[in-house]
């Protein structure tokens, strides 16, 4: 646990399209404050539905449950049915409950947790039970949602009962399965319309979204609604009671289900007994859909008004969007991108952020191995330490730094004493972690679709940066394979002359001195025939290092194959082809002194200087300094016979 005397509430929720979440985050924000608590929101922005048959971005998305560390919080709140991946959901459960955190489940029981729960029986039978007893309607059909869920199946038995009540008649043609959502629901009403059965009074709907689909599905298709057939649905959601005319629906009381949840830790924390299933009911909200008199002009005008308002902010914000795209990629740095993303912080919606990237993922210079090796190149999960990279504390800006992952933020005591709440929203590319974006929820500065969009297109960004890193990285790489050789490290022909070409230019075009110095290890053949080609490449190795050693100002050393070496490059004024050739042969001197070899490293020698001009090429002077040293050759194999 922290070190601060507040108590910390982890919740957890997802999805982007449910307009509960929105109720219910400002809800906890509210009352976790009057009741003392802190909370870290942890949400991802999808449900995670696909995130059960391996959906990339859903396993993406749902990484950042994965951050949760049981230790710093004291209880858990959870929205099952937002987290639609059941894994995700248990496994939340688990680790829970391995660290003796007691979790609350809100409209979801869940065995082992404490269980609140929405009265949809009391709901949905005062709705039916308006159309009947209010509105007098004795033929009344029902969408159900999918066939044997439970839901669907608890609303259907509802709907049985009080017709069964009212002394109406129960025909199961009048029973439609909708699936909770659009296609199915307008498949449905096609079917009612071309029953052999009269078309009904009213049409109940087992949730909203059915309602609104069947309500313009009939209107399309010629019916007077409400005065013909009366619609109503349920859930409460915006888009039914913004409608025109309003969906008559029933709305849970998100509110009292927040404040039941810290009824329920207040009570857990102080040792009371607590029920393991605990009901709020839900309001009934009549609109117009039913057939009651509606006066929804004025209501109409007004959500006109917003829903223009909204349009010009949406189209402002994809112009900006559009800009910081193009910002952002037109950078040769991860610091270049971060200083521009600056200009953007409004887009976070919170005065106080942090955006942590996974350890190494800023790294520039990657060997080409991990680059190629994607359990190296790819990040899965986040890493045990993370990296601020922007950060920003009202108008203050602060640098970078990195953080245990497990501590979730830098200094996160401080800053829950300074904040009621912290959000955590992930960052990734399909399945690769990126990072994560922590920041402090203001309900009446939040935009949560907006946020997503600016996440996704930094988080696009950033990729589309290590992307391209890493492609240089891997054309730098194979670049320098191409112009060095392999065993010594040395440049190889290709290189030496890419390199040694442009100081020869120059030394003609300043008329400067030059130098060229051909050098053949000696006795490579036998080394190899009696001791091994170990050895012998120890022996070209060693050359090489005693070439490199024996430069005066970075003269250019290179390996042109077997036992062939050259050294080239501009000659100073002080000195000369003596001074090269001491220092060689001192160099070959100290290294058969340093080294119990059965055998003495040697090498024949042939140097050539001068000024070259137009009419002399670099092969020129190259095929010069051969022709001296295949002279010390001759005089080598002289002294070996003598």
């Amino acid at each position: 646990m922290l070190g601060i005397k507040n108590r910390i509430i982890a919740v957890c929720c997802a999805a982007i399209d449910s307009d509960s979440i929105k109720y219910y985050m400002n809800y906890f924000t509210e009352y976790a404050k009057k009741n003392n608590y802190k909370i870290l929101f942890f949400r991802s922005f999808s449900d995670l539905y696909r995130a059960a048959s391996h959906g990339k971005h859903d396993i993406g998305e749902s990484c950042i449950f994965s951050l949760i560390n049981y230790k710093l919080i004291d209880a858990m709140i959870i929205l099952p049915e937002t987290i639609k991946c059941p894994a995700v959901r248990d496994d939340l459960i688990r680790h829970a409950k391995l660290n003796n955190i007691p979790v609350i489940s809100i409209d979801h029981y869940i065995e082992g947790c404490y269980n609140i729960n929405y009265d949809y029986k009391t709901a949905l039978e005062k709705i039916l039970c308006h159309l009947i007893e209010d509105h007098h309607y004795t033929c009344i059909n029902f969408i159900a949602g999918i066939k044997g869920n439970a839901y669907s199946d608890e609303r259907i038995d509802i709907y049985k009962k009080v017709l069964k009540e009212h002394n109406i008649p129960i025909e199961e043609e009048r029973i439609g399965y909708g699936g909770f959502w659009s296609i199915p629901t307008k498949k449905v009403i096609k079917d009612f319309i071309n029953s052999e059965l009269p078309m009904p009074q009213a049409i109940a709907c087992a949730n909203d979204t059915m309602a609104i689909t069947a309500y313009n599905s009939l209107i399309n298709a010629g019916y007077d609604l409400p005065r013909e057939i009366a619609i109503t649905g349920f859930d409460g959601l915006i888009q039914a009671i913004e409608h025109y005319p309003a969906i008559t629906t029933a709305q849970h009381d998100y509110e009292n289900a927040v404040i039941k949840a810290f009824d329920i830790l207040n009570d857990i924390f102080n040792h009371k007994e607590v029920p393991a299933v605990n009901y709020i009911n839900s309001n009934v909200i009549i609109g117009g859909s039913c057939g009651c008199h509606y006066d929804s002009i004025k209501k109409y005008n007004n959500l006109s008004y917003n829903l223009n308002n909204r349009y010009d902010a949406q189209i402002q914000f994809n112009k900006d969007q559009i800009n910081m795209t193009a910002d952002l990629n037109d950078n040769s740095s991860f610091q270049g991108m971060f200083d521009k993303l600056t200009r953007y912080a409004k887009n976070f919606f919170s005065h106080r952020f942090w955006l942590c990237v996974v350890d190494n993922f800023l790294t520039e210079d990657e060997e080409l191995s991990d680059i190629l090796d994607d359990n190296a190149s790819l990040h899965f999960g986040y890493s045990n330490h993370m990296d601020v990279v922007l950060s920003k504390h009202d108008t203050i800006w602060q640098g970078m730094t990195d953080f245990e992952t497990s501590n979730l933020l830098p200094n996160i005591e401080s800053v829950l004493e300074e904040e009621d709440n912290i959000l955590f929203l992930p960052l990734h590319v399909l399945d690769h972690t990126i990072g994560y974006a922590a920041l402090v929820y203001e309900p009446d500065k939040m935009n949560m679709e907006q946020l997503y969009q600016f996440l996704m297109n930094v988080s696009t960004a950033l990729e589309t940066m290590k992307v391209h890193q890493r492609q240089q990285n891997i054309i730098s790489s194979l670049e320098n394979k191409y112009i060095h050789d392999p065993l010594t490290g040395l440049l190889n022909r290709r290189g030496f002359y890419q390199k040694v070409l442009p100081d020869f230019n120059r030394c003609i075009n300043e008329e400067k001195h030059f130098i060229a110095i051909s050098v053949d290890l000696n006795g490579l053949k036998k080394i190899n025939d009696t001791y091994g080609h170990s050895d012998g490449d120890i022996a070209i190795s060693a050359i090489g290092n005693i070439l490199i050693n024996s430069s005066f100002q970075d003269e250019t050393c290179a390996r042109f194959g077997g036992d062939e070496f050259v050294m080239a490059g501009p000659l100073a004024d002080d000195l000369d082809a003596n001074d090269f050739l001491d220092k060689i042969h001192q160099n070959i001197n100290i290294y058969n002194k340093m080294h119990n070899h059965p055998y003495d490293v040697s090498a024949s020698i042939g140097i050539i200087t001068g000024i070259p001009t137009p009419e002399i090429s670099l092969d020129d002077f190259i095929k010069a300094a051969d022709e001296e040293m295949y002279k010390d050759k001759v005089l080598h194999h002289q002294r070996r016979e003598q």
